[in-house]
């Protein structure tokens, strides 16, 4: 099921990604290539003790983890931007690593222009030992719809029904 705006401070679970070594390591070698992504030998004489995953990596596997969430069957989200992040990376990320998004829906409130609204979202990206290893605050733009509710509000859906 799609995340609806009316459901604020639920809690909202994406699907288990894994940090696979090969992936990890070619985006690494191809986008954020410092030695301790990249090079085994350097990456023991860091503060990592071992190679980490770039945060352009976390970031595509928590995409990854909310397909689920924003894009379902039933439900897509009428995205239409994001205006705001602010991201922490909290705690390495290594090969083999699982990951998954837990969502909290912050606030909601209508834009400037009718049909549109802006929603705060609270990202946590957890591994397998539930250990917070990022988080990302996004203030996300939507189309609402306004079936049963007036133009524009955001007491509706924030996701277009398929």
């Amino acid at each position: 099921m799609g995340l609806r705006v009316e459901q604020a401070y639920a809690v909202h679970l994406g699907r288990e990604c894994v940090c696979d070594e090969d992936e990890m390591l070619e985006f690494s070698r191809r986008n954020d290539p410092w030695p301790f992504h990249v090079d085994e030998a350097a990456a023991a004489l860091s503060p990592y003790s071992g190679i980490v995953a770039s945060g352009g990596y976390i970031i595509t596997l928590w995409y990854r983890s909310l397909v689920e969430i924003y894009n379902t069957p039933s439900a897509t989200w009428a995205f239409l931007g994001g205006l705001d992040w602010k991201l922490k990376f909290r705690a390495p990320v290594r090969a083999a690593d699982t990951l998954r998004a837990r969502v909290t829906v912050k606030d909601k409130r209508p834009w400037v222009k009718p049909g549109r609204g802006a929603v705060t979202l609270f990202n946590e990206i957890l591994n397998q030992r539930s250990e917070v290893v990022c988080t990302v605050e996004v203030i996300a733009l939507l189309a609402t719809r306004a079936e049963g509710a007036a133009a524009g509000s955001m007491n509706h859906v924030i996701a277009r029904h398929v």
